[in-house]
């Protein structure tokens, strides 16, 4: 992962609060998946920074493959996976794949879009078949502008782990035009309300269709993947695959 975006993560409010976001960021790619079909299928998951969203994948039903340039988080989700996942040691806009080598391509929230925002989703379109998930922390929510005030005062400048969610939006547009895509979000509240009351904890706990939250997520469709063959289907073309 990038040193500047490890750095960053290292200062996330408090670690129970970071913790508690990684977690909503697995629930939140499952969330996502589960309108793709998952058995048989492969999919690469970029940016090893978040082992629970590596896990969820593989425990969704997926044949899962982890890429990283931090040879260290890759050894962390070797360590916690085993052989129930294949690593890679790539840079995210260069991987030793062929076209259309996965079913599937999901970003890590730890992914760092921000030296170059088109080549690393174009990497990602380049390699799937079925379509792609951004799952990042959104600039424009409550969480983003608490950071830009903490750090204003400290460093002057937002985190690199946070993204706007509208740039991201345009850059996907750019690479892959016409695709059907979809949005969803999770902890709209601020930073102490991650663990509050009744009220807070159900609020935090919904997922929302519109990048609203501190945790956002950016589903686009390339083809229809079906996960079975219901008896309207049965003479229409087969769903496409990585898979011969």
């Amino acid at each position: 992962m990038n040193e500047r975006v490890a750095e960053n993560m290292r200062r996330f409010p408090a670690a129970s609060e970071r913790d508690f976001a990684l977690r909503r960021c697995s629930e939140l790619l499952r969330g996502l998946l589960s309108g793709w079909p998952r058995r048989s299928r492969s999919l690469l998951v970029m940016g090893a920074g978040n082992v629970e969203l590596v896990e969820s994948a593989w425990e969704a039903g997926f044949d899962v493959t982890v890429q990283d340039n931090d040879a260290v988080r890759l050894e962390r989700v070797g360590s916690v996976m085993g052989r129930r996942v294949a690593c890679v040691f790539s840079a995210p806009d260069h991987l030793p794949f062929d076209d259309k080598s996965f079913d599937y391509a999901a970003a890590s929230p730890t992914l760092d879009f921000a030296g170059n925002p088109e080549g690393v989703p174009a990497e990602m379109g380049r390699l799937s078949c079925g379509g792609v998930i951004l799952i990042f922390f959104n600039a424009w929510s409550v969480f983003g502008l608490e950071c830009r005030v903490r750090r204003t005062a400290a460093h002057g400048a937002a985190p690199d782990c946070l993204h706007n969610p509208y740039a991201l939006a345009a850059a996907a547009r750019k690479v892959w035009t016409g695709k059907k895509r979809a949005w969803a979000s999770a902890l709209p509240g601020p930073c102490r309300t991650w663990h509050g009351g009744f009220f807070w904890r159900r609020v935090n706990s919904l997922n929302f269709p519109l990048p609203v939250g501190a945790v956002a997520g950016l589903r686009v469709d390339f083809a229809p993947m079906y996960a079975g063959t219901p008896l309207i289907l049965r003479n229409s073309e087969p769903a496409v695959s990585a898979k011969p």
